[in-house]
């Protein structure tokens, strides 16, 4: 594998450049995803509009890739080379009130990717 990717980042508001970054080993309880295909939705070009350069933000974080790498402690249905999709959200937390109800799209306690 690579030491380093590609990504498009901010660099002044409403500025994208191509930059290189190192390859992030994945903290347990995750893995990493090469991307094969990426969205950029309408909070993505707010963030590209108004980001603090500084931040170093890459916008993006609906994702289609495989799965390159796996952190510690992640659970064995996820498996190197597997296909994956990422949405903004990582799931519902099935514990609060909303996901009991069965109200799973108005979970407060959802993860956000990116």
């Amino acid at each position: 594998m690579t030491k380093t990717y590609r990504a498009k980042q901010v660099t002044a508001p409403g500025r994208l450049e191509l930059v290189e970054r190192p390859v992030p080993t994945p903290p347990p309880g995750e893995v990493l995803i090469a991307v094969e295909a990426c969205g950029i939705c309408g909070a993505d070009r707010s963030d590209i509009e108004n980001a603090d350069p500084a931040a170093g933000r890459v916008p993006g974080h609906e994702v289609v890739g495989r799965i390159v790498e796996i952190g510690a402690h992640v659970p064995q249905m996820w498996q190197k080379g597997q296909r994956v999709g990422v949405g903004r959200f990582g799931g519902p937390c099935l514990e609060c009130s909303a996901c009991r109800s069965g109200r799973l799209q108005l979970c407060r306690n959802q993860p956000v990717m990116g």
